[in-house]
C-alpha cells in the first residue's frame, strides 16, 4: 500500500524548522533522474489505480478512510504494509535523507498506523547513509507499527556493496526483513 501526503508541507511538523526552510528554498535534490517522478509503472501517477483519487481531494493513497472504503474493506485486507512514496531515500542531501526519512516514519504512525490497526508501517532508512540508515532501524526495533525496512531498489551504487552493510546488520540485529 502506497500512502502519500496530502500536500507537500504535511511533513513539516515532523521536522526541525531548519529544515523547512532547506525545502522551501532549495527543495528536494535527488541523486539521480531516475530517483524522482513516480515510480514504475513511470505512467501511472503513485503506482496508483486511476480511480484512487480521494473525493476529499488529494493525491492517491492520502485518505485514510477513502482506502478503507474503496480498498481495504471490500478486500477484506487483515494486513496492509505501507510502503511510502517520495520518502526522502536517495537524495543529495544525507542530513536532509535522515531528517525527512525519521519523518516519514513518525508520519505513518500518526496518520496511518494508530487509524487503522490492519496497516504496519515499513521503516524508511536513507538509504545513501549507512551509518544513519542503521540508526532509524534501531530507533524504531520493537515498535509494533513497523514490520520491514523500506530499502528502494533505485540506490547510487548496487546494494552488495560495503556501504550498505550497515542497513543489512541493523535489519538482523532487530528482526525486520528487508523489503
Amino acid at each position: 500500500i502506497h500512502p502519500a501526503r496530502a500536500t507537500k508541507d504535511e511533513l513539516y511538523p515532523y521536522l526541525a524548522k531548519r529544515w523547512h526552510a532547506h525545502l522551501e528554498t532549495f527543495g528536494i535534490q535527488a541523486y539521480q533522474g531516475m530517483m524522482e517522478g513516480p515510480p514504475y509503472p513511470k505512467a501511472q501517477p503513485n503506482a496508483s489505480r486511476r480511480d484512487a483519487y480521494p473525493p476529499e481531494g488529494g493525491p492517491q493513497g492520502s485518505s485514510l478512510s477513502f482506502m478503507q472504503k474503496q480498498h481495504l474493506d471490500p478486500n477484506n485486507v487483515a494486513l496492509g504494509v505501507l510502503n511510502p512514496l517520495a520518502t526522502g531515500q536517495g537524495l543529495r542531501n544525507q542530513d536532509l535523507a535522515g531528517a525527512v526519512c525519521a519523518a516519514i516514519n513518525d508520519w505513518q504512525i500518526e496518520k496511518w498506523t494508530s487509524k487503522d490497526s490492519r496497516l504496519k508501517g515499513s521503516v524508511v532508512v536513507a538509504n545513501e547513509d549507512g551509518a544513519s540508515a542503521a540508526a532509524e532501524i534501531r530507533k524504531r526495533a520493537g515498535d509494533s507499527n513497523f514490520v520491514q525496512v523500506l530499502l528502494l531498489s533505485r540506490n547510487v551504487e548496487p546494494l552488495g556493496q560495503r556501504r550498505y552493510w550497515p542497513i543489512y546488520e541493523a535489519a538482523q540485529e532487530v528482526g525486520l526483513p528487508i523489503g
